[in-house]
């Protein structure tokens, strides 16, 4: 039997070896999806060849590729650019891709990570739609524990959308001031008249569907994204782009810890707790920082945020997370993206 063993991290941080972390907001650089998951990409057929015994190979990829697409709904995905999408996207397309490799049998580890609530539902549910196109699929993994939040669109007890999300008055400092935010990448629109204050002491869950807008909207207050000159953002109480406001000042005092950077750089989440939880940092952000990291150790990363953030009580912070395992003790505010 013709076996794949898959780990879509692995495959994850191998597609995107050698890039950078803000690589996703400039523009149409690196390949496209509907290249990545062609028959000559998948099977790495040279494009100067001529013939071959490969009619087999089509004909199976032929016979799946629909299937395949649409139970992972990639259509949406396959005009842009692969380094564009989200932590999320990416696997669903690399899983796409494993599967048009058409194995018999393909066992899938650590199915789960950077998959929103609503997507780790479907995927428990794609094995038996896969088995009709004749590979065996096998997740390998644990469910996040906690419960699955509902990424629909309208308001629960516990998940509150608040998009846009009005300014809240207070007495304390604001940290990140986000004010008439629009933004849009070809139809696909993230924010329309998009407002947020976040303020000294506030610990806040950010949610959202794989592809609303998360990691784009942390890369707005770090400036990894070009894009956080063009709009009305303050950080600190200094307007980014004004005269005078050095982006590399605001930084220092920003601590990032990122399953991105894992993936991309190679940091593991303690060198960047490492370099996140220092006395200078007085904005804490979290993207999925426990994605793909074992429970134990992920309980123990969280124990730690959650011990700093006690000692640093003025510090504000904003964790991007589809698990409550994930969150640590404290985080109060709720901010949840509906899907793009």
């Amino acid at each position: 039997m013709d076996d794949e063993d898959y780990s879509i991290f692995e495959e994850q941080r191998a597609a995107v070896e050698g890039g950078w972390t803000a690589m996703r907001y400039h523009g149409d650089e690196g390949d496209r999806v509907d290249g990545i998951l062609s028959f000559k990409s998948i099977f790495e057929i040279n494009p100067f060849e001529v013939g071959g015994a490969h009619a087999a190979e089509r004909r199976r990829y032929n016979a799946r590729k629909a299937a395949v697409i649409d139970s992972l709904d990639v259509k949406p995905l396959l005009h842009r650019p692969f380094a564009s999408l989200s932590n999320g996207e990416m696997r669903r397309v690399l899983l796409a891709k494993a599967l048009l490799k058409c194995p018999e049998r393909l066992v899938v580890r650590d199915p789960f990570g950077g998959l929103d609530p609503a997507w780790r539902e479907r995927m428990l549910g794609l094995s038996a739609v896969i088995r009709k196109t004749g590979t065996e699929l096998v997740l390998e993994g644990t469910m996040p524990k906690g419960r699955v939040f509902s990424c629909a669109k309208s308001a629960s007890a516990d998940d509150v959308i608040l998009h846009p999300v009005p300014h809240r008055a207070g007495k304390s400092k604001a940290v990140v001031e986000m004010r008439n935010v629009n933004l849009s990448f070809g139809k696909r629109v993230l924010f329309k008249d998009f407002r947020w204050t976040v303020s000294e002491g506030e610990r806040w869950v950010l949610r959202g569907p794989n592809g609303s807008g998360k990691t784009t909207l942390l890369a707005l207050i770090t400036g990894d994204s070009p894009l956080s000159y063009a709009f009305d953002i303050a950080v600190f109480g200094k307007r980014r782009g004004k005269a005078g406001v050095a982006l590399a000042d605001q930084r220092r005092h920003i601590g990032v810890v990122s399953a991105e950077r894992e993936a991309m750089l190679g940091a593991s989440i303690k060198s960047q707790l490492d370099a996140a939880l220092v006395r200078t940092t007085r904005l804490l952000l979290l993207d999925e920082p426990c994605c793909d990291v074992p429970a134990d150790q992920a309980r123990l990363a969280m124990k730690r945020v959650a011990r700093w953030l006690d000692v640093h009580p003025k510090a504000a912070a904003v964790c991007v997370a589809h698990s409550k395992a994930h969150v640590p003790p404290g985080f109060n505010h709720q901010l949840t993206l509906p899907q793009a």
